[in-house]
């Protein structure tokens, strides 16, 4: 402020030099005075006024006009230097209207470049300037989302590292393959060290060698791999965790070399999910040729590892120098490999919706906990739209073309030190930033809500918006945006969601939900879809019950009677529930509603009370399961089909889960099988015509993932 007020401080020649032009071309406002008329004219260079009677008169008039020009106090000069600082406010936020600002903490020197070449984006002078884009290698921390404001979008989610660190993408990944053995078979056999390693220990036999890959679980580069087979080199350190993967033997080679690919994913949503795949991917290859792994070669990394951070120092390692040919160099396009094996007679379209399937498949599963840390971080935004992520995610091919997941990363690399990566990174980035859709008019829109929201606030007058309302303004904006992406998708393909993938992956995204309330002991935020459930679907039919449109007397709540409310208020005062249920006999209910013919406090009353709510005194004895029945049984993960496999002594039991794990002396909670009672619903969280026997002493549940 004080560098605008020292520059709005004139002298009296320089009100006729050509420097008190402001920024727009005008004269500087802020000085009411009555200015002769100004011409060019040849004095010095500079403007005189023209008035009649020579150059004495030319004098006499400029003797005046320094006169008059000459602020008579303080306070006119102020005044001149207070409008010119709000001018140039006025003409700076006029220009910064109409700009895209990006704060970049990167050191790839491709995202300025990308983010520059758009027309109207600039960058931020500092981290604390009024940014669109905030753009980190890291991850971004809860309390820095939460303070972004709702037209600003960071290129990270809270909450990622659930899959982008290889324990949590582990854990995860098996607690789906629980629910779903056949559709979670993606991704290698995996152990999490040291909590699975008496189990990990159990997969080495003397009979068959098996080889087994070491990650620590949060690595990157290749940094800390290795290779075991043998029972005694496994790391025992409680300090660290690593994780454990089944080496894949037979991979798919090209040339002789065992390779990777890295795809890039852009989720631009959480809720709902919004996935896209581009079309532009790296193909990785191990610089050494490809042989089975043995006592001899474990310690060959360039053979069995396919990172470019390792092989790129392999003095045998080669750079791309053509983008289309598909066998030059150790690193390749992917489109030019698709191209090559077509060519060689394989199915590439089978495998690319194999891929397609695990990348949804793999995000679909941490989707409740991406919503739930979203909207805690940012309870008002409606849009779903101010984080997005580049996920790099790592695919392995067999030699039966089936694809793998080895890892996901959440900040895949963007240096340029090839042709090929200038031209897949560069391409990735600018369609990523186009599908985002950055508008000056939305993030103005936007400002004027949170002003309107402010007064309103003050003004006490805020209408809170209901559940279901809430609800449908986010479908509403969900399918806006998903029709306006479908337009700009550019090289990307939708992947999720749309009303087809939702019913495809409804019986999953259920499945994740549950196992996330199961964890977590709380309720999920119902997940906004694309497609109308069915239950609204038949709540707005004609003439339902619940009808938009349908007839409002019968969905309108009546209102209670002077004798009802005094009903429910004895009957809350008794320990009862405030209505009657639906079993409860006339005589207990006229009992509870106190009557003027019944008598308060009488025994008949009291023995009639405590012969209603007295107990069953015996113990509703545990099933009697034998050896080879397959019963239900409660774990963390719901309740699952198991097959009794032994009975003990003390009445605990062997079981075995339809995907192979083996439980020794449980004693579970069993779904006992019973015949439903005419009209009756069953309990929460059970199949129909079920109740549940358990242990009674803390020990009804297994424990599983």
């Amino acid at each position: 402020m004080a560098g605008d007020v020292h520059e709005q401080v004139f002298n009296e020649a320089q009100f006729y030099s050509a420097d008190v032009v402001g920024e727009d071309g005008e004269v500087a406002q802020g000085l009411s005075l009555d200015l002769p008329k100004l011409v060019p004219g040849a004095v010095g260079g500079s403007r005189h006024p023209t008035v009649g009677g020579g150059s004495g008169a030319v004098a006499s008039a400029t003797k005046a006009a320094e006169g008059q020009l000459q602020p008579q106090n303080p306070t006119a000069k102020a005044a001149a230097g207070g409008g010119g600082a709000r001018e140039r406010r006025r003409k700076k936020a006029a220009e910064r209207a109409t700009k895209i600002t990006f704060w970049l903490e990167s050191k790839y020197e491709i995202l300025p470049a990308v983010c520059g070449s758009f027309e109207n984006w600039q960058e931020a002078p500092s981290v604390t300037y009024d940014f669109d884009l905030l753009w980190c290698d890291t991850a971004i921390t809860a309390d820095r989302f939460m303070k972004l404001k709702p037209y600003q979008k960071m290129n990270h989610f809270v909450g990622m590292s659930s899959i982008t660190r290889k324990n949590n993408l582990g854990r995860n990944l098996l607690r789906m393959r629980k629910q779903f053995p056949k559709e979670y078979k993606f991704f290698p056999d995996t152990w999490i060290l040291p909590t699975d390693l008496s189990d990990f220990k159990l997969q080495f036999s003397n009979s068959k060698n098996k080889t087994f890959i070491i990650k620590p679980d949060n690595g990157c580069q290749g940094k800390g791999i290795f290779l075991v087979r043998d029972v005694e080199k496994v790391p025992v350190d409680f300090s660290t965790t690593f994780v454990a993967q089944r080496y894949l033997h037979k991979p798919f080679l090209l040339d002789g070399f065992k390779f990777d690919l890295r795809l890039y994913v852009l989720v631009a949503g959480c809720d709902p999910l919004r996935i896209f795949l581009h079309k532009r991917g790296l193909v990785r290859l191990a610089s050494e040729s490809y042989v089975e792994p043995s006592a001899k070669n474990l310690q060959q990394s360039m053979v069995h590892l396919t990172n470019y951070a390792i092989n790129k120092f392999n003095p045998n390692f080669e750079e791309n120098t053509n983008p289309d040919d598909a066998q030059d160099g150790h690193k390749r396009s992917w489109e030019a490999v698709q191209a090559f094996l077509r060519t060689e007679g394989h199915d590439v379209d089978t495998l690319n919706s194999e891929i397609e399937d695990l990348i949804v498949k793999t995000l679909i599963a941490v989707q409740p906990s991406l919503s739930h840390f979203y909207h805690s971080c940012q309870p008002d935004d409606l849009e779903n739209s101010m984080c997005f992520e580049i996920l790099g995610f790592d695919v392995m091919l067999d030699s039966k073309l089936q694809p793998w997941l080895l890892e996901v990363n959440h900040a895949p690399s963007f240096a340029t030190e090839s042709d090929l990566d200038r031209i897949v990174k560069e391409e990735v980035l600018r369609d990523s930033l186009e599908l985002l859709h950055f508008d000056p008019e939305a993030r103005r829109q936007k400002k004027r809500e949170a002003r309107e929201k402010m007064e309103q606030r003050v003004m006490g007058a805020v209408k809170k918006a209901s559940m279901d309302e809430r609800m449908e303004i986010e479908r509403d904006k969900a399918r806006q945006r998903t029709s306006w992406e479908d337009q700009n998708l550019n090289s990307y393909k939708r992947l999720y969601p749309s009303e087809q993938s939702e019913q495809e992956y409804m019986h999953i995204h259920d499945s994740a939900i549950n196992i996330w309330e199961m964890l977590m002991g709380g309720t999920s935020r119902r997940t906004i879809r694309l497609s109308q459930p069915e239950e609204e679907k038949d709540n707005d039919k004609p003439g339902s019950k619940n009808s938009k449109g349908g007839n409002r007397e019968e969905v309108k709540k009546e209102k209670r009677t002077p004798e009802q409310v005094r009903e429910v208020v004895e009957r809350l005062m008794a320990g009862c529930s405030a209505l009657p249920r639906a079993g409860e006999s006339r005589t207990h209910r006229a009992i509870n509603r106190g009557d003027k013919d019944s008598v308060i406090g009488s025994p008949e009353r009291e023995s009639a009370h405590e012969e209603h709510v007295q107990p069953s005194p015996h113990k509703t004895p545990r099933p009697d399961v034998q050896v080879g029945d397959v019963i239900k049984v409660q774990t963390n993960l719901g309740w699952e089909n198991v097959t009794v496999r032994a009975k003990r002594t003390n009445g605990k039991i062997d079981i075995q889960f339809k995907d192979g794990e083996y439980m020794r002396s449980v004693l579970p909670r069993i779904l006992r099988e019973s015949p439903p009672s005419p009209g009756a619903a069953p309990a929460p969280g059970l199949p129909a015509g079920g109740s549940t026997c358990g242990s009674g002493g803390g020990n009804g549940s297994s424990g599983r993932g």
